[in-house]
């Protein structure tokens, strides 16, 4: 089966997000259907850069997506970004990974939300089929877009190195955290900050339960606007918590797992997610933590992790503070992480999305 995946949206120098999906996917998805034939994608500008994926299955052959046109003969064709070519010459599929813009527009600028959902209305039109990363965004697609066939809609969920993130122990950790200046303990919050994110969350938490008041940090890790930064500065200082919150902006990916192991606590408080990858990461690396009741979050967590409404700050500084005080609860925690996120593998990712491009197949030559 010849199969195009546009990659476009992997070509960036920091991996994170839809770009860590498409470089799990790809990596492995040859190895577990040896009759597939891959091309790979890259749209416009960004071809010139494909140096940054040359290590991504360097034996697939690269293609320029110029002019919307593939300019080969595909079986099918997968956009794994919400983006689709105009000429149609075969059956397409893309990856919706959330309908943020469109359940919520108290999050992003009136320019933004025009950009995204004139976008995903334009691939909804030249598309045979979705597929979702959860249950909670087919369900809010099906909302918005009563009208698109069901029998076309999937879900695959994401995936998990596990031979990167598992437990790190203290020995392979500590010369990490040196690096990086971290001698304290910490709670640890991992996003690419945004107000849809919910860092407030994490510092009001964090100010009132038992981690502040014994000196420890709440470290976020990833990158924020400048604005948005002294905006949260400007919070943690009301809370007087400002002293106890540091910043790593751009910490390397393999880096991540030595961070979630020591953590005493990972947060994830999040007003929407469209599968939460930085939850699944923890749990791998038997990370506890707490995670905000909403969207697909309970989903990726199942039973493992305890959760909190997102508007409730007790009820996560009480989360936080179990796990300080009791250590059965606390070792408890990470061993149901870990064997929740084993059920998590970018094989997995790989077997379900073939199944649903046979299944598109199917229904397009019936």
């Amino acid at each position: 089966m010849r199969v195009g995946f546009d990659l476009t949206s992997a070509v960036k120098p920091r991996p994170r997000g839809i770009s860590n999906y498409i470089r799990g996917l790809v990596s492995v998805i040859s190895s577990v259907e040896t009759d597939l034939k891959p091309f790979f994608f890259i749209r416009d500008g960004k071809w010139f850069k494909r140096n940054l994926i040359a290590n991504l299955v360097p034996e697939a052959p690269r293609k320029w997506l110029l002019a919307d046109r593939t300019g080969v003969s595909l079986d099918l064709f997968h956009g794994l970004d919400v983006r689709l070519p105009v000429h149609k010459a075969n059956p397409q599929i893309f990856t919706l990974h959330d309908l943020r813009v469109l359940d919520s527009q108290d999050w992003d600028t009136q320019r933004w939300i025009d950009i995204r959902t004139r976008k995903i209305r334009q691939t909804l039109e030249r598309a045979d089929g979705i597929l979702f990363l959860a249950q909670h965004g087919l369900n809010r697609f099906r909302f918005h877009f009563p009208d698109f066939p069901k029998e076309k809609l999937g879900i695959t969920p994401l995936g998990v190195q596990h031979d990167v993130f598992r437990p790190w122990d203290s020995k392979e950790s500590a010369p990490i955290l040196l690096k990086h200046n971290i001698t304290r303990p910490y709670l640890l919050h991992v996003s690419q900050l945004s107000r849809h994110k919910n860092p407030e969350l994490s510092i009001q938490a964090f100010a009132e339960s038992q981690a502040s008041a014994a000196g420890m940090l709440l470290l976020f890790v990833g990158g924020v606007g400048q604005d948005y930064h002294q905006e949260l500065l400007s919070f943690a200082d009301k809370f007087g918590v400002k002293n106890q919150v540091q910043w790593i902006h751009q910490l390397p990916y393999e880096e991540l797992p030595a961070f979630y192991s020591s953590a005493e606590a990972v947060l994830v408080p999040s007003l929407y997610e469209g599968f939460g990858l930085p939850l699944l990461e923890a749990m791998a690396c038997g990370a506890a933590g707490v995670f905000a009741h909403t969207t697909c979050l309970p989903e990726v967590s199942g039973k493992a992790w305890p959760s909190a409404p997102a508007d409730d700050v007790p009820a996560f500084a009480r989360n936080i503070d179990r796990f300080l005080i009791d250590p059965h609860f606390c070792r408890e925690t990470r061993a149901a992480a870990i064997q929740r996120a084993s059920e998590f593998s970018w094989e997995r990712c790989a077997k379900e999305t073939l199944s649903f491009h046979q299944k598109i197949l199917h229904c397009s030559t019936s």
